[in-house]
């Protein structure tokens, strides 16, 4: 095996990113750094109880935060990408691009 496929394999060893809803979530925000509740849920089209769960998972695992705010509109949770977060999205990203190029 590759060392490059071994540093993947063992990114996605963590329970909080083996789930391709999750790892999703997380690229998402790497683009992004922040989304609402609201806008998530659009996006990937799941139940709210399911999107909150996988979000659960990503906030105790160190990669995002929710935070409530109150806005015009009333109240919003507010996902945003941790510095724990984009590093492992920067390595997850190198290593798949890394590992196109060499096809």
């Amino acid at each position: 095996m590759s060392d490059d496929l071994k540093k993947l394999m063992d990114i996605l060893s963590d329970p909080a990113l083996n789930n391709s809803v999750r790892l999703g979530i997380l690229l998402a925000l790497y683009g992004l750094e922040s989304i609402n509740f609201s806008q998530l849920l659009k996006i990937l089209n799941i139940t709210k109880s399911s999107l909150y769960t996988h979000l659960q998972v990503l906030e105790e695992g160190g990669y995002i935060r929710m935070i409530k705010k109150f806005t015009a509109v009333g109240p919003r949770t507010f996902i945003e990408i941790t510095e724990k977060g984009k590093e492992v999205m920067k390595q997850y990203s190198m290593l798949v691009n890394k590992m196109s190029e060499k096809k």
